[in-house]
């Protein structure tokens, strides 16, 4: 039990060490925009469409190692037609990012977060609307051009009554 509560006490005061003399900073708002691919799968089709997407955010924590952000999003999910049915969609998004530095040009990131989902079918004659809030998580890599402009690429799905996948690339810009 003593060397158990020691090794705690030693990897707690290292991280603390660790964490005091980093420098920890938040690098502030950014915003970004691009176009991808969008697919559902219902029981009645599969298809694809090309589609906008935007999204706003803030860095609130940067520590070298590790970066935190939280990001407000649009994604357009698609206008869809096949046999005389129809299924549109769209998200607003509310996303917790973290970021993973892999040398000063690359970074891997991963976010999940709420999505208000808009969507309509149309089948046979009758509409239907789903409306709703449901999960959505998404992985990408970003490569910093500059100190404030970084190109990205990123697979999307969306947990909903559609199944909704995006993939896309873009470009981000930080304040």
């Amino acid at each position: 039990m003593k060397n158990i509560l020691k090794s705690i006490l030693g990897i707690s005061l290292a991280t603390s060490l660790a964490l005091s003399t980093s420098t920890a900073s938040a690098d502030g708002f950014y915003i970004g925009a691009g176009a991808y691919k969008s697919s559902i799968d219902t029981n009645l089709f599969s298809d694809d469409d090309i589609v906008p997407a935007g999204f706003l955010g803030y860095q609130a924590l940067d520590i070298g190692v590790l970066m935190l952000s939280a990001e407000l999003g649009y994604y357009d999910l698609g206008n869809y037609s096949k046999n005389g049915n129809t299924v549109e969609g769209s998200a607003v998004t509310l996303a917790g990012v973290a970021y993973l530095p892999i040398g000063p040009f690359f970074e891997l990131y991963a976010k999940a977060g709420l999505a208000s989902i808009n969507s309509e079918t149309y089948t046979s004659g009758s509409k239907g609307d789903f409306d709703g809030l449901d999960l959505f998580s998404g992985v990408g890599f970003a490569f910093d051009i500059f100190d404030t402009v970084d190109i990205y690429a990123e697979y999307l799905r969306f947990d909903t009554d559609v199944d909704s996948e995006l993939i896309g690339t873009g470009v981000r810009l930080d304040f």
